[in-house]
């Protein structure tokens, strides 16, 4: 067996209890990032570049194990393979086998990394997988780049590997128990939600398009909002625009999470992230794409607080510590768990994710074209990234219907008409 690391097993940190419980194969609850060279992949050359960046990054070869009580992770002692692109994005990685929960495959001059979410979220795998790029650079052009230019977080081992919700936990934060995690109950507003066919094998239906930042962060500066809540606006519109007569009396409920490393001083390479809704009432405002972008505004504002994330914290780790949830069996929990999910779906109409500007440091950058991310998603998620000009949205879902994405892409062609869209789909 092909080990890295210690042998010892760890707690799954606060965030990534949930993932094993909800993982099924509608959402397998994992991500994708991908990274286009200017210059063919070779697969071998990838394979040493992946050993090399676990050398650095041991823990991502762990596996997610039962117990009792919790979940928790040990080392997989599985040797990584690289390999060519095959499968449908987004494949089952998890199961109660075991095995590696992250794979690394290539397609033409595309490297992509695809990871279960309970090993860590966008920020921290973003880390590693910009590691893994620089590492093939360097083997593929040693006449360019030496190895001590790859960068390694300089960040001792128990930072990277901290719990940075039980870290951060502050007692006497909000209520005994809340289930503020759940999200906005709207109380007096119904919300939108899709009733679209899903594909038959329950397969993940990806559409990206790619436009460029600076148009984008010029027209959100001319609104007088952030590229976020810009795209959040338009993302709400063109909801709107696909909703059915007999449904545009309800809200739409947009979900985002929010990287907590911004508002903690944590450098973990875990989970550390929480989500935060916005809901847009047509009842109360028009379709107007200023008043909306002006109304995402406010709310964010609302919303992005300390004493937000504080109570965000507080409620996920006052969660896991209540003395029923601690002593009740694993199954249960996972009963739970997808209960609570299925509440949580039902209170929002979609997900939107800004990993942000991603950065590599020169002479790297020049040999990359773009980098991609997205998540799978039992309903709808669009998420953003930039690097350079070059800012890539992607939507993900089960749907086989796909007019919020054309409704989206045409508004997004007024701001760049250059705009690129590609899909996995047929039509």
């Amino acid at each position: 067996m092909w080990k890295t690391g210690s042998s010892r097993w760890k707690k799954l940190d606060n965030a990534a209890k949930i993932f094993p419980s909800l993982a099924s194969p509608e959402d397998p609850e994992i991500f994708r990032l991908s990274c286009e060279l200017n210059e063919e992949i070779d697969e071998g050359l990838l394979s040493s570049a992946l050993t090399r960046a676990l050398e650095d990054f041991p823990q991502f070869t762990d596996t997610v194990r039962r117990g009792v009580f919790w979940y928790y992770l040990e080392p997989s002692g599985v040797r990584p393979e690289v390999k060519k692109e095959s499968e449908p994005v987004l494949s089952p990685l998890y199961g109660d086998a075991g095995g590696l929960l992250f794979s690394v495959t290539c397609y033409g001059k595309r490297i992509n990394l695809e990871m279960f979410h309970a090993l860590t979220d966008g920020t921290g795998a973003f880390v590693f997988f910009r590691n893994l790029v620089e590492q093939y650079l360097v083997l593929s052009h040693p006449d360019r780049f030496d190895r001590s230019a790859v960068e390694i977080p300089d960040v001792p081992d128990r930072e990277q590997s901290a719990d940075g919700f039980t870290e951060h936990f502050k007692k006497g934060v909000g209520s005994p128990l809340n289930f503020e995690f759940l999200g906005d109950r709207t109380k007096q507003k119904k919300v939108y939600r899709f009733r679209e066919a899903k594909n038959p094998d329950l397969s993940q239906s990806v559409t990206e398009g790619w436009v460029s930042a600076e148009k984008v962060h010029r027209t959100a500066k001319s609104l007088g909002v952030t590229v976020t809540e810009y795209i959040c606006a338009e993302l709400i519109l063109a909801i709107r625009s696909t909703m059915p007569p007999n449904e545009k009396n309800r809200a739409v409920a947009v979900a985002l999470p929010v990287n907590l490393r911004r508002y903690f001083e944590s450098e973990t390479m875990r989970n550390f992230f929480g989500i935060f809704q916005i809901t847009y009432d047509f009842t109360d405002g028009s379709e107007d794409l200023s008043e909306v972008a002006a109304s995402v505004k406010k709310s964010f504002g609302e919303e992005l607080t300390q004493e937000n994330m504080e109570q965000k914290i507080a409620s996920q780790v006052k969660m896991e510590r209540h003395p029923v949830v601690r002593v009740c069996p694993l199954f249960l929990k996972d009963f739970i768990m997808r209960s609570l999910q299925r509440v949580s779906m039902k209170r929002r109409t979609v997900t939107l994710s800004n990993v942000g500007r991603i950065a590599m440091a020169e002479p790297f950058a020049s040999f990359v074209g773009r980098f991609d991310v997205f998540n799978s998603s039992s309903a709808r998620q669009l998420c953003m990234c930039t690097f350079g000009d070059r800012m890539t949205l992607t939507f993900s879902s089960v749907f086989s219907e796909h007019e919020v994405e054309r409704a989206f892409f045409r508004r997004m062609a007024k701001v760049d008409e250059d705009i690129v869209v590609a899909s996995n789909y047929l039509r």
